[in-house]
């Protein structure tokens, strides 16, 4: 097998053939034996696995001389019945009869583009599945995705959707009315939750003899949040692409299945015309997981957790609440030994008799370690510093120069630092600091604070 570029055929591609409202026209034994010949003879052609379509086509054939579809009379009943059959003979959920829709002299595809540009949307599809983003009380995201559709459409969706969550504390992605769609949109939404570059999922097609592997990305357009407790939400709706995010996900361990077995159609595919009153959906190609070596077709994606449907939700968000309140108890405990060796190291600077050189040295990359792992802005340290000012001088400016490390492009922290060092009669150290300020600082306002705070020690330094 040879790995390929080219565009993958969606893993649900075709859930969205729901049948139309056609009007069903009568059909005979003549036709019917017309449509069994062609069905055999496309699976021949084109099923992802010949010795299955070998073997299934020659079942159906036996079934119908046996009279096994002779109650069927008209195309709705006989395309419902040959899909049911298939689905159990071949196993493979994707696999489809439809019969193709009538309204005067419209049919086929014409017939189902007519249909969408008279219809009122289906709910979620303006907004390519994203119907919903939201963050729930204990800091828990939400994200309540009905499709994966194109990706050059739906991400701008998916991006939005993930800012917001992207400071949850735990995130639950509900795919329990997810049909699935584009392996590629599934990939680029796996890829926010590693940062790792691992193998997701491949998809192998007998034409040709391909496999297109799909890979965690290195970049997606937000924040990636590879430690981040994930709950995934699936019902036995959960099907096609929605199965492979929800496998993709419980195979690396990555996350929690919330729900009911999902549907079970891992076979990706596309409509071939039986004839002008019948079509249908092909697997042409297979999902092969890189861990497991197989996939879900037939069997579903177990749950980790298995709940009704309509619980799922609710259940997520007590072991999202419980899993947070165990984890913040571990970090709390962390944080406190971090905390009391910091505020021990910075008693020290301030009762430091020590030159501000030396107490650079001796204190600043242990307390500047220690405050990026408690994730202290410089805002706060800022805070300290001014509390500081009279006072300890030295401490405040010691801080100060840890906060500038932090964000070199606010205007105050100059101004605080170099105030500071004037208060420790080192005035050329202070107009070093305000030089550097102004080459980083933007805006007039803030280039015109700068100066004139610098004039104001300058006169103040004067007085002296």
């Amino acid at each position: 097998m040879k790995t390929v570029k080219r565009t993958a055929l969606s893993l649900a591609l075709m859930l969205s053939f729901v049948s139309s409202t056609a009007l069903a026209q009568p059909i005979d034994k003549q036709q019917k034996k017309a449509v069994v010949e062609r069905i055999s003879s496309l699976m021949n052609e084109h099923y992802v696995f010949s010795a299955t379509a070998q073997a299934t086509g020659e079942k159906l054939t036996a079934a119908l001389a046996q009279g096994e579809f002779a109650q069927y009379e008209d195309s709705e009943a006989f395309a419902e019945a040959l899909s049911t059959w298939l689905q159990e003979h071949a196993e493979d959920r994707h696999l489809r009869v439809r019969a193709n829709p009538v309204k005067k002299e419209i049919t086929g595809a014409e017939s189902q583009l007519r249909k969408k540009l008279v219809s009122q949307p289906r709910y979620g599809s303006l907004t390519k599945g994203v119907v919903a983003a939201q963050v729930l009380e204990g800091n828990i995201g939400y994200m309540d995705l009905r499709g994966f559709a194109h990706l050059p459409e739906s991400k701008e969706y998916l991006d939005s959707a993930m800012k917001l969550l992207s400071s949850s504390d735990a995130i639950i992605i509900d795919l329990r009315k997810n049909g699935g769609g584009s392996p590629t949109t599934v990939q680029y939404l796996c890829s926010y939750f590693f940062d790792e570059p691992l193998l997701l999922n491949s998809l192998y097609y007998r034409e040709g003899d391909e496999t297109r592997d799909f890979y965690v990305l290195d970049e997606v357009n937000g924040k990636k949040m590879p430690d981040v407790p994930l709950f995934v939400l699936t019902s036995d709706r959960t099907f096609s692409g929605a199965e492979e995010f929800s496998y993709n996900m419980q195979t690396r361990n990555r996350a929690t299945l919330v729900g009911q077995t999902t549907g079970g159609g891992a076979n990706p595919g596309g409509m071939f015309t039986i004839n002008d009153d019948f079509r249908m959906f092909i697997a042409t190609g297979t999902a092969i997981n890189p861990v497991t070596k197989t996939n879900w077709e037939s069997v579903g994606v177990k749950p980790d957790v298995e709940v009704n449907a309509d619980d799922a939700l609710d259940k997520a968000i007590a072991l999202a609440t419980e899993q947070l309140g165990g984890d913040w108890q571990k970090l709390k405990a962390q944080r406190e030994v971090g905390a009391d060796k910091l505020f021990s190291l910075l008693a020290n600077v301030k009762a430091s008799d020590d030159s501000l050189n030396s107490i650079n040295k001796a204190y600043q990359n242990e307390v500047s370690k220690l405050i990026t792992s408690l994730a202290i802005s410089d805002r706060e340290l800022a805070y300290l510093a001014h509390e500081s000012w009279e006072q300890h001088p030295k401490y405040a400016a010691f801080l100060l120069e840890i906060a500038v490390g932090i964000n070199d492009t606010e205007t105050f922290l100059y101004e605080y630092w170099a105030r500071s060092l004037a208060k420790l009669n080192n005035p050329e150290k202070a107009k070093q600091i305000i030089d550097l300020g102004l080459t980083k600082v933007e805006g007039e306002e803030h280039i015109a604070m700068l100066k004139e705070a610098l004039a104001e020690i300058t006169a103040e330094t004067k007085k002296l």
